[in-house]
């Protein structure tokens, strides 16, 4: 399951860089905003792609290496800090890695 799910995130993740202290890993993620009914209602403004400016986002990705809380994932020449992660595993263990980011700087 882990090398199937490795190969989707190669295939169609997005190429981040993820900094874990002074390593810094090139790895291919899903990381998308979260989208909250009260905030889609309520905020104004919206970038072209649909993104909540003060939101936060997904990530899920690979389990070598696995992103850990504190850790920092550049996106296009943005930072975002991973707040929580969480490996998710099946009787074999680990399968990916999913967190939730914030943007660097931001609330």
């Amino acid at each position: 399951m882990q090398q199937m799910v490795a190969k989707i995130l190669n295939t169609y993740g997005t190429a981040v860089t993820l900094c874990h202290g002074e390593e810094s890993y090139a790895v291919c993620v899903f990381f998308q905003p979260v989208r909250s009914k009260s905030w889609q209602y309520l905020e104004g403004n919206y970038s072209p792609l649909g993104e909540i400016p003060r939101g936060q986002f997904v990530y899920i990705g690979p389990t070598d290496p696995a992103a850990q809380a504190g850790d920092t994932v550049w996106v296009d020449e943005k930072a975002y800090l991973l707040r929580r992660t969480e490996l998710v595993r099946d009787s074999n263990g680990p399968v990916y890695c999913w967190g939730m980011c914030v943007e660097k700087g931001g609330e």
